[in-house]
C-alpha cells in the first residue's frame, strides 16, 4: 500500500509539472533570441552567411541586425502570438559598396513583415504579398 501511495504521489507530480510547463510555452518566448538570414528575395544562404547578416530579438521591444555594414535598429511588437509589427529602421551611416542592396532591401522589407511563426530553430517572418525572410537560431548546433 506504501508502494502504491508514492507511486500515485510520483505520477501526480509528474503530471502536474508537464501540465504547467506545457501551459506557460509560447511561440513569443522563443522569439527572443538572435537569428541568423538564411533565405530572403533572390540572396543565396552563403551570402547571409559571408555579410554574418543577423536579426537579434533578445531585447523584448527593440530589435538590431547587421547587413555586414550599418547597424540597423527597430522597435517591434508582438500583436497576438501569430501578427507582428515592426518600425521603420533607423541605421549608421557607413557606406560599404558591394553591401548596400542587401541593406536596403531588407529595411524596405522588415516594415511590411506582419505575421511570424517559429518551427523548432526556425523563424519565419511573412508579409501581406507572400514575401519572406527565414531565419535560423544563432544558438541552435
Amino acid at each position: 500500500m506504501k508502494k502504491l501511495s508514492i507511486l500515485i504521489l510520483v505520477s501526480i507530480f509528474t503530471i502536474s509539472c508537464n501540465c504547467k510547463k506545457a501551459a506557460s510555452e509560447t511561440p513569443t518566448q522563443n522569439i527572443n533570441r538572435v537569428w541568423m538570414l538564411v533565405e530572403f528575395k533572390e540572396y543565396k544562404k552563403e551570402y547571409f552567411v559571408e555579410k554574418k547578416a543577423f536579426l537579434d530579438m533578445t531585447n523584448k521591444e527593440r530589435a538590431t541586425s547587421k547587413m555586414g555594414c550599418n547597424n540597423l535598429s527597430f522597435s517591434y511588437s508582438i500583436v497576438d502570438g501569430k501578427s507582428i509589427q515592426f518600425s521603420q529602421g533607423i541605421a549608421t551611416r557607413m557606406f560599404c559598396q558591394d553591401n548596400m542592396k542587401l541593406e536596403t532591401d531588407f529595411l524596405a522589407s522588415i516594415t511590411t513583415m506582419n505575421s511570424f511563426s517559429i518551427n523548432a530553430h526556425k523563424l519565419t517572418l511573412t508579409s501581406a504579398s507572400g514575401e519572406k525572410m527565414v531565419f535560423v537560431a544563432q544558438d541552435w548546433d
